[in-house]
């Protein structure tokens, strides 16, 4: 998970230097993003009902392997071909989105099957904690890896080494998981046999109040990364070190908050309750940046504890609402919706950025797209307050009331 989530986040220190070597736009910026997204898309749902077929240690081989290889074209595409670089690194996170995405669903499947019933919140949160210290380590890489800055290149060849040793670990973890297998009972993979649409579908409205707060709070958060370091140096005039220093503010408290707030949901419950409070803590940050002098720390703070709070629930709460042979599959959709959300939203910040000239020379233009920020964070609140609605109804599924 660290070497995964390194990976895609070793791209966005790089994007000052992309554009100044090859002059891209932020349009060709967010585009990136929606490349990955759209490999994930294409292969999300098909890939969750695999998962589901073949198991655990062999998908996490293979889509292990799919994102490594992502890794290594994105460091190469563009020096191999420089006469197109956007398209060869356009190519190399395809790749990246088919194996990342598929690989945290395989990871994220392992612990829903390994922990349901036990701490599933502390289990899910210390997975999340690992893969979100591979994001803060890429987010502080200008720092601790100064000297390979120079130029575009080196830094994406630290990250595509980190991605041959995420293959290697998962290598590493599908012989656990069968050396476990011969020891313990371990649910086996095989409950679904073909892709049925139409049992995809069937989930409860419970889950789809989950899934709508997953696109809406992931569809914030992601593109906001993707961008950030671009609005802090041309909006808000900071170095490119500091600009680094405070989006590794958002990895850096999830981390911390993530197993915190496992804890505490598999003691007390109330699932519904703190995605409402954590998916409400993600709006104001993005208006304070914007309308206020306060300091920019204090709302990457707020970001992420917003950050640490909804994924510690959202994930694990699945659990609760769908059947355990369709664990799977139900990640993946919700992936997949999500995915949607994601692209949409990067593609629409970088068109937003262009068509308002947000610049160094033009610090207002940035206005437009963090008030689209605050808005889809806005409707994540929606979603989730519909779910705390709905949990306290005659068809609750438990999230308020049950513990580990």
């Amino acid at each position: 998970m660290f070497g995964c989530y390194y990976v895609f986040d070793a791209l966005y220190p790089v994007t000052p230097l992309l554009a100044k070597t090859f002059g891209f736009t932020g349009e060709q910026v967010g585009l990136l993003d929606t490349s990955y997204n759209v490999a994930a898309l294409l292969t999300l749902i098909a890939g969750g009902v695999l998962i589901d077929r073949i198991g655990m240690a062999a998908s996490a081989v293979l889509f292990g392997a799919i994102g490594a290889a992502g890794g290594l074209a994105i460091a190469f595409l563009p020096a191999i071909a420089p006469s197109t670089p956007w398209a060869g690194m356009m190519a190399g996170r395809f790749l990246l989105g088919i194996g990342s995405e598929l690989f945290i669903v395989a990871a994220t499947t392992v612990v829903g099957r390994w922990f349901k019933g036990k701490e599933i919140s502390f289990a899910l949160a210390l997975q999340l904690l690992l893969g979100r210290l591979g994001s803060w380590a890429a987010d502080r890489s200008p720092d601790f890896a100064r000297t390979l800055f120079g130029s575009w290149q080196p830094p994406l060849l630290l990250a595509a080494a980190l991605g041959v040793t995420w293959l290697g670990f998962a290598c590493v973890y599908a012989f656990l998981e069968r050396n476990a297998a011969r020891r313990w009972d371990v649910t086996r993979a095989g409950a679904t046999d073909k892709l049925v649409w139409s049992d995809l579908v069937r989930f409860d409205l419970g889950y789809w109040w989950v899934v709508g707060l997953c696109v809406a709070f992931y569809a914030s958060i992601f593109p906001f990364r993707t961008f950030a370091n671009l609005y802090f140096i041309e909006a808000k005039g900071v170095s490119p070190e500091a600009a680094g220093d405070l989006k590794s503010v958002l990895p850096l408290l999830s981390m911390i908050g993530m197993p915190l707030f496992g804890l505490l949901v598999d003691k007390i419950g109330k699932r519904a309750l703190l995605m409402a409070a954590g998916s409400a803590l993600l709006v104001p940050p993005f208006l304070m940046m914007v309308y206020t002098q306060l300091p920019l720390k204090l709302s990457m703070a707020m970001l992420g504890l917003a950050f640490a709070l909804v994924p510690a629930v959202l994930w694990p709460a699945v659990t609760y609402l769908v059947p355990d042979a369709r664990l799977g599959s139900a990640y993946a959709l919700m992936t997949f919706c999500q995915q949607v959300g994601w692209a949409g939203m990067s593609w629409g910040m970088g068109l937003v950025k262009d068509a308002s000239h947000a610049s160094a020379q033009n610090p207002a233009g940035w206005t437009p797209v963090m008030l689209m920020l605050a808005g889809l964070a806005t409707v994540g609140f929606v979603f989730s307050f519909l779910l705390w609605k709905s949990e306290h109804g005659p068809k609750a599924h438990g999230l308020e009331t049950s513990r580990a």
